[in-house]
């Protein structure tokens, strides 16, 4: 996919902002410019034009940015036939290194056989970075797009286990009575399975209370029928994919680990399938998570929560210096934001600020409130919590105060990342698995540790 063998046949791809659009023309060749207008190519986001030679060879591939460079995941570059390329982007206001990451998302496949498409990095560093990158951003998808019925909770955590870029991390094992103790609302959701509940917990380095490190968590819901409040057909169709918290976290565990060298960092994901069986928590049905907090089952499809609540409460343990979690979480927030665009919610206003800030030259997530008069609507008369609300308005807000609750009264810094996981076709080009709030968490991390 990269490579820094910059051969004589490698082919000149230009990234072409629709706001410099006619400034580029203007330096062009009357051949280009005459083919660009008879293709009405004028660089909207993604459009490709293919420039040929006179003797019909490709001399050069022309991608438009649009006006709000949108190039991450564009499917542009898919459909690219085999071959050697370099990026000229003098007229794009996207950084070569978002394009070069647009590269590895545009060209990604699943279980297909990947294009021999190469293109040139001329800096090492940059080259290795992105060769990892990939890995991490493919693997992640990959989980995504598995059908459920080859990712359970065994089976995911056996390739976590045994996939080469986690053998330097130490796993917290953990039998099946341990969950049910440690993390019980957890083993509550996926107790109706054949495959019972399992927990991804890693750790980068040895971890002591003093150290309060980084805790990155997602919700791996394998497959969610709803429970016994069972979904339509339709709203299940794509339920493998919510697990996607989880491998959006499991790439920004991997890609933190590479760039922040000395930040100690913990991963945690609990496991499980909500399925429909005799054994199914109920509506009215009382858990209490490991602290004792006693939470009333309104809604079995609600479950996504009390997965989040029982590794928040595990984070708690680490003395963390910041919690982020990733989830699948709700309807409403796709409602409210779209597909493309995650909801998040931060308890620190300091943190929201920083987030903030990187949203301003690219818009990648969107703030909600933790409106707390709207606690009340997710308490119960028989206990503490009650895991959704009757009235079922502010859905996201209410799923966010309550994994506040969990935080135990603490000020520790929190960011949660109600987020889709998957596109309908306006961001990768087609359906499959997306990793919304990845990157800008990337960039967060950069600049904030170490």
């Amino acid at each position: 996919m990269f490579t820094n063998d910059n051969t004589e046949c490698s082919t000149k791809i230009s990234i072409i902002s629709q706001i410099k659009f006619d400034k580029w023309l203007l330096k062009q060749s009357s051949f280009i410019k005459n083919w660009s207008l008879s293709n009405n190519f004028k660089a909207e986001s993604g459009k490709i034009l293919k420039v040929p030679y006179e003797d019909g060879r490709l001399k050069e591939v022309l991608i438009g940015e649009g006006v709000d460079q949108n190039l991450e995941g564009v499917s542009s570059f898919s459909s690219l036939n085999n071959g050697n390329y370099y990026i000229f982007a003098k007229f794009a206001k996207s950084k070569e290194s978002e394009i070069h990451k647009a590269w590895a998302w545009g060209n990604y496949s699943f279980q297909s056989k990947p294009k021999k498409n190469l293109l040139y990095i001329k800096d090492q560093k940059e080259l290795e970075f992105l060769i990892f990158y990939t890995q991490c951003i493919n693997f992640s998808r990959d989980l995504i797009n598995s059908p459920a019925n080859k990712l359970n909770p065994l089976s995911y955590y056996t390739k976590i286990k045994n996939n080469q870029m986690f053998k330097k991390f130490n796993f917290v094992e953990y039998s099946e009575k341990d969950i049910g103790t440690q993390f019980p609302l957890t083993y509550a959701v996926g107790k109706s399975s054949s495959v019972k509940p399992k927990v991804i917990e890693i750790t980068n380095k040895k971890i002591l209370q003093k150290d309060k490190p980084l805790v990155i968590i997602g919700k791996g819901v394998t497959f969610d029928t709803g429970g016994v409040n069972i979904k339509p057909g339709n709203s299940m169709r794509n339920m493998k994919k919510d697990m996607g918290g989880s491998a959006i976290a499991i790439s920004l565990f991997l890609l933190a680990n590479y760039s922040l060298k000395k930040t100690k960092i913990v991963l945690i994901a609990p496991l499980a399938e909500n399925s429909v069986s005799s054994k199914s928590m109920r509506p009215g049905d009382v858990y209490k998570s490991a602290s004792g907090k006693s939470v009333e089952i309104a809604h079995t499809d609600a479950e996504g929560r009390l997965l989040l609540a029982d590794a928040i409460e595990k984070a708690m343990s680490y003395n963390p210096s910041m919690i982020i979690d990733f989830a699948t979480l709700t309807g409403a927030a796709r409602v409210a934001l779209g597909e493309d665009l995650p909801a998040y919610f931060c308890n620190n206003e300091l943190i929201a600020k920083k987030v903030d800030n990187l949203n301003k030259e690219k818009l990648r997530c969107w703030r909600l409130p933790l409106y707390q008069p709207y606690l009340k609507k997710i308490k119960s008369q028989v206990a503490e919590l009650s895991n959704a609300s009757l009235d079922g308005m502010a859905g996201s807000i209410t799923a966010a105060l309550f994994l506040k609750e969990f935080l135990n009264k603490s000020d520790t810094p929190w960011l949660h990342f109600d987020t889709y996981a998957w596109s309908q076709g306006s961001i990768l080009g087609s359906n499959g698995a997306a990793l919304q709030g990845l990157e800008i968490m990337i960039e967060f991390l950069r600049k904030n540790f170490n």
